[in-house]
């Protein structure tokens, strides 16, 4: 019966043995593979962040110029009125003096 037991040993460490490499095989293989796929996805949602940082970046100066839309009318319509005022030949009225 010793025998017997011995070779039942040996056959079930050499098939531990294999077992053993083929499992660690494969978790280095699924940790390769979910290592590049997490990357990828990384990437992804940095890309994704980027474009929405982008995005709110530019809602926000819209926002800016829309609410002050009426700021740059008026703005606009003052500096037209100035140039077309003094293309005339006059001069814009200062507090001047009056000379007799």
């Amino acid at each position: 019966m010793a025998l017997t037991s011995a070779v039942s040993d040996f056959i079930k460490s050499i098939y531990e043995l294999f077992a053993s490499v083929f499992g660690t095989a494969y978790s280095l293989a699924h940790s390769l593979f979910m290592a590049i796929f997490n990357f990828v996805g990384g990437l992804l949602t940095l890309a994704g962040d980027i474009a929405s940082g982008v995005l709110d970046i530019a809602g926000g100066v819209s926002k800016f110029v829309l609410g002050n839309f009426v700021l740059v009318v008026v703005g606009a319509v003052a500096a037209i009125a100035f140039v077309r005022y003094t293309a005339q030949g006059r001069q814009v009225a200062a507090a001047g003096k009056k000379t007799n």
